[in-house]
């Protein structure tokens, strides 16, 4: 040993350990104040605030501490209490109790209770400085006592303390186990009693000449309770003797037996395969016999009998340990000399030699003048033994646990890494019994390791979750073996390896891969997942179910395939431009399989999916939201209308009204009051076209079906103007009279049936008709088409380029209309869904086509029937 100065724990480079303390209280930031206080008292100190008892039981199991500081009064529980739960948990850890509540009851209480210290709270500004006095007192005190009590349980010796009366006052452990008696019945008996035998021996004299005379005594007794030979060195102690008792028995009967050994191995080596040299360690002449020479491939004249014979064969290597181990026998260190080394033969092989020898003669000073041993060639023993350790080797580096159980499931064998799961060393396995030969046996049907003992199975896999003492809920996979050798069966070769953490990520990805494929497939909007190059690999359900596409056709296709809107190099770029978790939001249209399109809204986001990039696309329908948007600017435009025309049309009668009031009054003719009714006249026509515009532009709530041909027939026997006073085109207020709008005639080719509001559809066609009799047309047509119906006159006909504009409110080119007419038509059309174009008809008049218009099927047949109405279509 060096003569440097001693470290101590913790690294002090004063020798001093470090105190860990743990401070429990639970006034929010008291224990976090004491524990820096504490610290800057004494740097040894290393304080962990907690703010509850059942914080510190967690601190405690988890982590070594050498005191405890506790408050009295805590809501869960009082301090005294959890000093009872510590003494129970984790014996004699020093407790100091640091309280405000200072009564008698609560000091007793704590004293009862085991407390080290007991201090009260104050505003003394020692309070801290007295904290860590006590601190330091109850640590030190406890080390004290336990490095006294780890000394006697530690030192190999038997030790015992018998005081004055010769009665027995402490045993260790050693002790106990030699007498192999309770320690309790031992102590407080005298050792004449317990050892009888003794009473009289020199071993009694000596022990007793060492009490009287105060010096210590070494002897050695045998002690035939006991069957044993004992060293006893006695000491006298100020209340009696202290024992050491080593028991010799092994050594003295090793030195019988060597004596017997030396005496047949004399006689054996005569006959045995080993060779014998005999050594003059004066003279360094070494007599080799022929058994020792043909070891090396030598005779024994080839060799010269001289210790140079021997030297110069030994293998470099080996030579310095050889001479170290002659040396230490020639100081008398060692009975025998042993060394196993390699020396050269004849042939310039290299043989293992196992070399024994001992000196049978010294000289009168000590010094060694002869010397004889012997050599056994194990050179194939130690081939053996090195293949034995490279398997042991191998066996050790696997990163599984491996083993060979008896035939009662004990552990025979066992590498590093599986001593390491029990948290000991392979020796120590040895004999205990396996925890998962249990656990197979608890689990499995029948006795299948009692059938791979029998020879009834040749191995057993599975996976099994037990208990290990390192950790709870272990998984492990397991492979066991019968091992049979020459026939014999030779133990099960166990190989395990633990799976825990694999298998219960395996479950959680399971639990999770089941939620999100859920969520996949039941998520109501379109989803699907596309590489870089845009090729789709995965659609949901509402995808494929929206598109008409089974899951099969989809995937592989590529997005623009889809998406009619995305263009394949712009595409790319976005995607190429998307950091990963980064999410582009877009509105574009999908086809479906059948070739209709559809708005969406698609939310694309770039995610890693096992090191690869993946795209996924979230797409929602957005038609209703879009019709919708529609309708909103339908009714912005038409608002925008009704403020011009309140502005600026009904600004023109309004004036010629104020003019002409202006003349009656200042000339008092009558007839400029007719002309005011006029205009009058006008701006009520002109007011009702703007009401009926604002009512025929809102949306069908509910179709009937209606027979076209039917519903214009009715004006083909009326004249306009009927004496009612009703409009038979349709309109909602007062006719025009009948001298104003010439007649026409109305020609029905209509045969089918359509879905409509009947009143508005009747409006349509009334505006219509009165639009071409206002225009000079004298015959009106009504006709079917694939997906709707025409209405077509034989009039002057529009100009191509004012057919864009005749729907325009306000727009006409009659002295006698408002200009609201066809607005209105087109207001209704648009109401019902349907599209309406202006073409020229087969005699140059106006043709107004109605197409995307709903005909009546079977369910709607029954519906109509039962008097129901009939929603409109999406």
């Amino acid at each position: 040993m060096s003569g440097g100065t001693e470290v101590g724990e913790a690294g002090d480079p004063n020798g001093r350990a470090a105190v860990r303390v743990l401070v429990v209280d639970d006034e929010p930031g008291f224990a976090d104040v004491a524990a820096s206080l504490l610290e800057s008292r004494d740097d040894r100190f290393e304080a962990t605030p907690v703010e509850s008892a059942a914080a510190a039981l967690d601190a405690l199991s988890d982590s070594a501490f050498d005191c405890v500081v506790s408050d009295y009064e805590m809501p869960e529980t009082d301090g005294v209490e959890l000093l009872e739960t510590v003494r129970e948990r984790h014996g004699d850890l020093p407790f100091v109790l640091f309280t405000g509540e200072g009564s008698e009851a609560v000091a007793s209480e704590a004293v009862s209770a085991g407390v080290d210290e007991y201090l009260r709270k104050g505003a003394a500004s020692d309070q801290y400085a007295r904290l860590a006095a006590a601190v330091d007192r109850v640590v030190s005190r406890t080390r004290s006592e336990s490095r006294a009590e780890e000394h006697l349980e530690r030192v190999s010796d038997a030790y015992c303390e018998v005081d004055a009366d010769w009665r027995v006052a402490y045993l260790n452990d050693r002790a106990v186990e030699m007498i192999d008696l309770d320690a309790e019945e031992l102590l407080g008996e005298r050792i004449w009693d317990l050892f009888p035998g003794t009473s009289g021996t020199d071993g009694e004299r000596a022990l007793r000449e060492a009490a009287e005379t105060g010096e210590p005594v070494r002897f050695e007794v045998r002690v035939d309770r006991l069957g044993a030979d004992l060293i006893v060195n006695a000491y006298p102690t100020s209340d009696g003797l202290a024992l050491y008792v080593r028991d010799v028995t092994e050594e003295r009967e090793r030195e019988r037996e060597i004596r017997e050994l030396s005496e047949r191995l004399r006689l054996a080596v005569e006959g045995a395969d080993v060779g014998v040299w005999d050594w003059n360690v004066q003279t360094d002449e070494v007599r080799f016999d022929e058994r020792w020479a043909a070891m090396l491939g030598y005779e024994t004249e080839d060799l010269a009998f001289d210790l140079s014979s021997w030297e110069d064969r030994v293998h470099p290597d080996d030579v310095g340990d050889a001479w170290e181990a002659i040396e230490t026998h020639f100081s008398g260190e060692t009975d025998v000399y042993r060394c196993d080394y390699r020396m050269r033969t004849k042939g310039g092989d290299w043989r293992w030699i196992r070399d024994r020898g001992r000196v049978v003669e010294r000289t009168g000073d000590g010094e060694p003048r002869r010397a004889v041993g012997i050599h056994i060639d194990v050179t194939e023993q130690k081939e053996r033994e090195r293949d034995l350790e490279r398997y042991r080797r191998i066996v050790d580096e696997l990163p599984q646990s491996v083993c060979v159980y008896d035939a009662e499931g004990r552990f025979a064998l066992a590498n590093d890494h599986l001593a390491e799961v029990y948290d000991t060393g392979p020796e120590a396995l040895v004999g205990e019994q396996s925890r998962l030969v249990d656990r197979v046996r608890e689990t499995a049907a029948g006795d299948p390791f009692g059938a791979l003992v029998a020879g009834d199975r040749e191995s057993l896999t599975g996976t099994v979750e037990f208990d290990l003492p390192t950790k709870s809920d272990v998984i492990v996979d397991y492979a066991l073996t019968g091992l049979v050798i020459d026939g014999e069966f030779d133990g099960v070769l166990g190989i395990t390896r633990d799976v825990t953490d694999e298998r219960r990520r395996q479950r959680r990805l399971e639990r999770t891969s089941a939620r999100l494929e859920a969520l996949f497939e039941r998520s109501p909007d379109m989803i699907d997942i596309h590489d870089e190059a845009g090729e789709i690999v995965d659609a949901n359900r509402a995808m494929t179910d929206t598109l008409g596409y089974d899951r099969e056709e989809i995937v592989g296709m590529d997005v623009w395939e889809v998406d009619t809107e995305l263009d394949r190099e712009a595409g790319v770029r976005l995607w190429n431009e998307l950091e990963t978790d980064e999410t582009v939001r877009l509105e574009t249209t999908f086809a479906r399989a059948d070739g209709s399109r559809f708005p969406v809204e698609v939310h694309v986001r770039r995610i890693d999916v096992q090191g690869e990039d993946r795209f996924l696309a979230s797409s929602r329908d957005i038609s209703e939201r879009k019709a919708y948007e529609r309708r909103i600017e339908r009714e912005n435009e038409r608002l925008d209308e009704f403020a011009s025309i309140v502005s600026h049309d009904l600004r023109n009668p309004l004036n010629v009204l104020s003019g002409y009031l202006r003349l009656a009054r200042e000339t008092g003719t009558d007839s400029y009051f007719d002309r005011c009714e006029r205009a009058l006249d006008e701006m009520e026509r002109l007011i009702e076209d703007v009401l009926t515009l604002a009512k025929q532009g809102e949306a069908v709530g509910s179709f009937e079906r209606v027979h076209l041909g039917e519903l214009a027939a009715r004006y083909s026997d009326d004249a306009f103007g009927s004496a009612s006073g009703e409009d038979p085109f349709g309109g909602d207020g007062p006719s025009e009279p009948a001298d104003e709008v010439p007649p026409i005639e109305i020609g029905i080719e209509a045969d089918g049936e359509v879905l409509a509001d009947p009143g508005r559809l009747r409006q349509l066609l009334g505006n219509l008709f009165r639009n071409s009799a206002e225009h000079g047309a004298e015959r009106v047509v009504v006709g079917d088409l694939p997906d709707g119906f025409y209405v077509e006159d034989d009039g002057p006909g529009i100009d191509p380029d004012e057919r864009e504009k005749v729907f325009e409110s306000g727009y006409t080119t009659s002295e006698t209309g408002t200009g609201f007419g066809l607005s209105i038509v087109q207001r209704i059309a648009e109401a019902h869904g349907w599209d309406v174009a202006v073409t020229e008809g087969e005699r140059g008049g106006a043709r107004f086509e109605f197409t995307g218009v709903d005909r009546p099927g079977p369910s709607t047949q029954e519906s109509a029937s039962s008097g129901e109405a009939v929603e409109p279509r999406d």
